[in-house]
């Protein structure tokens, strides 16, 4: 076990998102990564790579079984929620370890999630799939309004919706209906009208293993541009008081244990009620949104390190290390603009700024909710604040020292 394992990584997404996630894990494992480009400011991170559509998962286990011959493979990693289910078919034809095809389809179809967790007992909205304007409206009906329009097959809040009345459900349920992304499998009861479950949004990052759920932290989260959902926020709190709550841990297990997730990472997001915790959704991968990075300053568990230590089979590090806050905000323009530069004036930005990012190039044409998502943003940033209520001063401060610069 002294030796360092060697792991494959199925892609490593956008650098400034999850950049930060490789050059920590290549402090401890040997990472060969399997992505559509040749390696490029990954270099010094790995150990060697393979260009391969990683969307092709006939592509993807060929290039895989291809590092493994000669080598002894650990293990094999994914962070990419669209490449989960090939990722779990190369584990099991690796002999890797990892949750089956089908627990990961479990977490990825919101539908058999509810199903899951309803057998279960697990508190959740009420939630029915469905394939037409006529079933959302005959259903919206027997919920009561306010109903939650979701995508079956789709995260990041991409295509949520609330609404608020019958007269308002048309536009909504088109909406809905038309977010896609490739990949993304697509279902006739693609649509699903829930239960609107009030009261704020929390998200917790787990590790899991030999069946046994570990809360690593918790972070609260700030959505706009209503009536969407997008995530414009994070704040992670290494004392936060409900991070210890016994029910919300009792519930975190009980969903894993329905939805049979024994082995990795999951990033479950949930709401406080008035009838308490309810279950939004449970992702079978980290969390997005540099959250993990926000956990990692905060606490100091490394949720990268974790995740490579359970994918390789070596017991991970889940202790933290110390208590302190930490937020993020992602910047978006107010009407679609084409991006000529993002001047960030460093000399202006609050003591305790973590980072201050651009994620636009000049020339990018940009667009806030709902034409544009996460790639509608122009810059990031985050800070470190003795507490909570300091944080959004000083995200204010940190936002006025960003400037986006149209053509």
């Amino acid at each position: 076990m002294g030796e360092r394992p060697l792991m494959i990584l199925v892609g490593i997404g956008y650098e400034p998102h999850r950049g930060y996630l490789l050059r920590s894990i290549a402090a401890t494992t040997d990472v060969w990564l399997l992505d559509h480009s040749a390696l490029s400011w990954e270099k010094p991170y790995v150990v060697g790579g393979t260009a391969v559509d990683i969307r092709d998962g006939a592509a993807l286990l060929a290039a895989a079984r291809e590092v493994a011959d000669g080598r002894t493979v650990d293990g094999i990693l994914c962070w990419d929620e669209l490449k989960m289910a090939n990722t779990a078919v190369v584990a099991q034809h690796l002999g890797l370890p990892g949750v089956s095809p089908d627990v990961i389809d479990r977490c990825r179809d919101k539908h058999r999630t509810r199903g899951a967790l309803a057998a279960a007992g697990v508190p959740q909205p009420r939630s029915v799939a469905v394939s037409s304007l006529a079933e959302a409206e005959s259903v919206a009906a027997d919920i009561g309004y306010p109903v939650i329009l979701k995508p079956r097959a789709l995260g990041a809040s991409m295509g949520v919706t609330k609404v608020t009345s019958p007269v308002e459900l048309p536009a909504a349920y088109e909406h809905t209906r038309a977010q896609h992304v490739d990949q993304a499998r697509y279902y006739e009861l693609g649509v699903l009208v829930e239960e609107f479950a009030s009261g704020p949004e929390f998200s917790v990052d787990c590790a899991v293993v030999d069946g046994a759920t570990t809360p690593l932290f918790l972070a609260r989260k700030t959505s706009g541009f209503a009536p969407y959902f997008e995530e414009t926020g994070h704040l992670v709190d290494g004392a936060d008081p409900l991070f210890t709550d016994p029910e919300l841990r009792a519930i975190l297990s009980a969903a894993h244990t329905a939805l049979e997730f024994d082995s990795g990472m999951t990033h479950t997001e949930l709401r406080l009620t008035p009838r308490g915790w309810s279950v939004i959704e449970v992702n079978c991968r980290l969390g997005g949104d540099l959250i993990p990075y926000l956990g990692l300053e905060s606490t100091g568990i490394d949720a990268g390190r974790v995740a490579a230590a359970i994918a390789c089979g070596r017991p991970p590090v889940l202790t933290p290390t110390h208590k302190t806050v930490t937020a993020i905000r992602f910047l978006y323009p107010t009407t679609p603009t084409t991006v000529a530069d993002i001047h960030i004036d460093t000399t202006a930005l609050p003591r305790g700024t973590l980072l201050a990012t651009p994620l636009a190039t000049p020339g990018t044409t940009l667009a806030p909710p709902p034409e544009g998502h996460v790639w509608g943003r122009y810059a990031m940033t985050a800070i470190t604040a003795p507490t909570p209520a300091a944080c959004p001063p000083l995200l204010d401060t940190a936002e006025a020292a960003i400037t986006l610069i149209p053509a």
